[in-house]
């Protein structure tokens, strides 16, 4: 939990962002409002990291221990083709961080 929110914090953004954010950067595509709704509240009731989340965020604390410009400019990606097909189904891979 910690993770999402100082990356949060780093990019100005709030946490619900953040993990919207993410999911662009993973799937390359946005997730329906319900979809991030639905994570974020598992996040917030019982620290439930996806993955994708997870790697979005230690990529952005990297990059600011590299030294590197943090912006969510740096993580966005540009002129995406359109999504062919139905959209993947959000799911949770829990990490044991311990």
């Amino acid at each position: 939990m910690q993770t999402i929110s100082k990356a949060a914090n780093l990019l100005n953004i709030s946490e619900y962002r953040l993990f919207s954010e993410a999911y662009l950067n993973w799937f390359g595509d946005r997730a329906s409002d319900n979809d991030i709704t639905s994570v974020f509240a598992q996040f917030k009731m019982f620290g439930e990291v996806p993955v994708w989340a997870d790697q979005f965020a230690r990529s952005v604390l990297d990059d600011l221990e590299a030294n590197r410009q943090v912006n969510l400019n740096s993580y966005c990606l540009l002129n995406l083709s359109p999504r062919v097909g139905g959209k993947p189904e959000i799911s949770f891979t829990l990490l044991n961080n311990g």
